[in-house]
Order: C-alpha cells, then structure tokens, then sequence
C-alpha cells in the first residue's frame, strides 16, 4: 500500500525544519508588532538592522542601548500545503487503501473473479473497480495540488550594542539566522501509476474474457497474448496451452508495484544560514543648511547552504550524514548604507532611506543524489533488485543575495509613533517561495515611557491574499525593555505567523 507515514511523515518534517525567506525581514520585536517597519523609525540599537544612520538621529540625552537577545521565528504555508497534507493523511489516503486492500476492495475482488468468473463476481469487481476510480482521482488531484507547494520560515538571533551621537555614532551587532525552503514534488510517474489501475484492470476483464471464450471453443479460437502491465501480475498465468491457461488463471492478482507501490515523488529542501558581524558608523552632515544622517555598515559574513532530497517513498528522517555531505560555507564582505533626514517644525518627522548587501553575491547549493530505500529505510542494493540506475539526481542551484533597497516615513512624538515603510524593488526567495516586496505601516502608544502598545500591518506587493497583521507589547521600566510581538495572516493565521521576543538595556 502506498503506506499513510510516507507522505505525512515526509510533509511533517519539513513543516518542522523550514524556514521562510524572507528578504528584507529583521527579527526584532518592536519592528515587527509595527508591521516590519524601521527604516524611518528604529530606534538606537535596532539602527544596525534597519538603517544606520539612524544612529545619529538619537536624542542628546540618548546614551548607549544594548540589545540581546532579540530572537524570532516566522512561519509561512503559502499555498496551505499543510492542510491538504492533513486531509490526504487522515482521509483521502486511507480511503484509497482501504478501496484497494479492504473486506470489499480491489485485491479480494479481482482474486475472486479470476478464481471464478461468474456474473456476481464480475459485478462485484466492477463495483469495486468503480471505488477504486474514485478514490485514485481524489488521492491524484490532491497530490497535484500540493506538489510545489512551499513550507517556509525564517529564524534568527542577533545582538546590538550603539553608542548613539549626533557628531560620530557607532554600533556593533551580531547575529544569525536560518532561511530553508522545502516542497514536495509529485513526480509523473506516479500519477501515471495511480491512474493506469482502472484501464489495466478493465484490461484484465477482457483478458480473462478472452481465455474463457478460446478454452470453451475447443482449440478454434487462439489464447490471448498475454498483456504487459505494471498494475497487473500475469506471470504465474500459463498460456501454453488451453488446459494450463484454465488452470492458472485464478493466480493473476495485483502486482507488487500495484499493491507496494515503489514511489518516485521526492522531498526536497533547500536551507541558507547568515551568521554575520558588522560595525555600523554614522554622522549628521549639513548640506545646504539641512541636516542629514549618513551612516553606513561594512560587515563580514559566513554563509552556508544546504541542499537536501529524499524518496518520499520510505522517508522517515532527513539523513544527517548526507545533509552534512551537502554543505557549502562562503565568506562574504558585504555592505549597508542608510540615510535619514529630520523635518518638520518640531523636527517630529523623519524620511529614510537604505540599501542592504550593496555587494550582493550568489552561493551555490550541490546537487543531490537521491538512492532508493529498501524495506527498512536503508539504501536500496542489487539485492533488493535496485539497479544503480534508480538512484537519479536533483539538479542543485543557487542562492542570491541580492542589495535591497527600503524606503520609510515616521512621525515621533513623545506619546504616539507612527511609521510607514516599502520596499523599493522586488526581492528573490531563498528557492521555492514567492518573491516579496513589502509595504508595511505601524503604530506605537508610548505610556510614560513605560509601557508601549503596538498594532502594523504588512502586505506583499508580489502576490496577492498576503497580508499580515501585528501586534506587540513592550515594557521598558529604568531603562530595561522587554518587547514582544506576534503577527499572522489575518484572513489564514495558518498561512503565515511569526513571533518575536527581546530585552535590552536604554541609557
């Protein structure tokens, strides 16, 4: 049977180890409740993932601000790949089993008929053959829907530490995070299996048909030559003559591949982690009378990918020893460069404008061998009667990380921040996923500097039924802050969500 754990199993592990893509995402909590917004509106030690000429952009009285942990992690179903991946474990596989190998399904029937082709077992073949029709169109469309489909998430851990000042700022900051990109792709060949039960079973019918009419003509009428299918095993049938073709027509039955099916459909997962340090500086400069912020952050980066792919046939666990085989590690040089300019008579508004991985770079994943398992999840030998031509391999490919360039609007006042922040290109996913320009827009409620209340709101530009709602808390008592956020689909909270939390130290 087509063995339920082997897709739910394969569908769970990845929901478990993706992570999404997202281009232009950091993982703070305060930026994340207001919508992923900050590049008009981080404040000191979120400067550094934002724009870090905002470290220039602190008050007088603005000290140093330390920030660690900041941890986060978004989930993304784009397609709700997992909610189908439910109904075909919990229903439409099962149905389909049950229709083959049931008290009444396909197996028993056609085993009765071959042993006795009267009208009754006929009938009884054809209605199970009927239910087997059925099920096998619902368990292909299904799996049609869900093939491609993208699991996604993004996790990430950073550490800031800014020394704000208007003449000359700096901050250093550290941290990591994981971006992998998993499907599951239907292969042809399996579809062609599962839809080929219903004509090789017809053709069966026509066969036995056949056999009976040329062992009841006395030898005028020639046996049939003997069919060729993947579905049905006629190999225990003797056609050598009428009496032995008689005899051995009640040992056709379901073949292994019918009743076993071998699947070629695969897992396939493509990771990316970022662990970089950088060293951000910043200076207010006056040109023409008007102040604007420069600030730029060279940093140093390692980059690692991973490129994995399985049979989900027989899949239970990713392999560790050929995840580790497909690792490739990249140091890169990369660089952001920010500015930001106050207005307004107040000075209460800010514009903004940044661009991320100005040196870009492209980080190659290998190719993957996929190898066949036997009965017990090991690779498959000649001895299970795999020939090394089973085994075939998935093409790999690269990962880009492209510049990013984000402009934003804010408002600051002493009890209300409002910001508004947009992507100013489209953005490359990791592999699978949609690409991504952001729109966002957030709100925060600053209570005695104390307490801060926060609503956003994000959408994607690229594709539509995207949106995102946030909302966070934070507290912030003597100088210590503790925030945290979460955000989700607000039509599909399954389709996407994230959280975020952090603590820090403002002086």
């Amino acid at each position: 049977m087509t063995k339920r754990s082997l897709l739910a199993v394969a569908i769970a592990t990845i929901s478990i180890q993706s992570v999404q893509a997202a281009p232009f995402l950091p993982m703070d909590a305060r930026g994340l409740a207001m919508g992923n917004t900050g590049v008009a509106s981080a404040q000191r030690a979120h400067a550094p993932a934002y724009n870090p000429s905002l470290l220039s952009q602190a008050s007088e009285d603005d000290d140093f601000a330390l920030l660690f942990p900041q941890v986060g992690v978004s989930f993304a179903d784009e397609e709700e790949m997992i909610d189908e991946a439910e109904l075909l474990s919990d229903e439409i596989i099962p149905r389909f089993e049950d229709t083959l190998d049931g008290a009444t399904g396909l197996e028993t029937a056609l085993s009765d008929f071959t042993n006795n082709p009267s009208v009754q077992n006929r009938n009884n073949l054809q209605a199970s053959l009927a239910n087997v029709e059925q099920s096998i169109t619902e368990l292909d469309d299904s799996l049609k829907n869900i093939s491609g489909s993208p699991l996604s998430a993004k996790v990430g851990l950073n550490f800031a530490l800014a020394i704000p000042s208007k003449k000359f700022s700096a901050a250093l900051s550290a941290g990591g995070s994981a971006s992998i990109s998993g499907r599951i792709a239907y292969s042809p060949a399996d579809s062609a299996l599962f839809t080929s039960y219903v004509p090789e079973v017809q053709g069966l019918l026509d066969f036995v048909d056949d056999v009976d009419a040329a062992v009841n003509s006395g030898g005028t009428i020639p046996l049939p030559a003997v069919p060729t299918s993947d579905i049905i095993d006629y190999s225990g049938f003797d056609d050598t003559n009428a009496t032995t073709a008689a005899n051995t027509v009640g040992t056709i039955g379901l073949s292994d591949a019918a009743s076993n099916p071998d699947l070629n459909s695969s897992v396939q997962v493509v990771a990316v982690a970022i662990a970089d340090i950088g060293l951000s500086f910043a200076r207010e400069f006056d040109f023409a009378g008007e102040k604007v912020a420069i600030g730029l952050t060279p940093k140093l980066q390692k980059i690692t990918t991973y490129h994995y792919a399985d049979e989900v046939d027989g899949f239970d666990e990713v392999d560790e020893d050929t995840l580790k085989d497909s690792k490739e590690d990249y140091s890169k040089v990369n660089l952001d460069i920010g500015a930001s300019y106050r207005f307004g008579s107040d000075g209460n508004w800010m514009v903004g404008l940044v661009g991320k991985n100005l040196l870009g770079g492209d980080f190659d994943y290998k190719d993957v061998l996929v190898q066949p398992k036997d009965s017990d999840g090991n690779p498959a030998t000649e001895a299970d009667g795999v020939t090394p031509k089973s085994a075939y391999t998935i093409k790999g490919g690269s990962v880009s990380l492209n510049p990013q360039f984000r402009a934003g609007i804010a408002y600051n006042s002493e009890w209300f921040n409002i910001a508004a922040d947009v992507d100013l290109k489209e953005n490359d996913p990791v592999a699978f996923e949609n690409p991504t320009q952001y729109a966002a827009i957030g709100a925060e409620l600053d209570v005695f500097s104390t307490l801060q209340l926060r609503l956003g709101y994000r959408t994607n530009l690229s594709v539509g039924n995207s949106d995102m709602a946030s909302v966070g808390l934070g507290f912030s008592p003597f100088g210590l802050h503790i925030d945290i956020a979460a955000m989700a689909n607000p039509s599909d909270p399954e389709k996407e969500a994230g959280v975020a939390l952090e603590t820090g130290f403002y002086f």
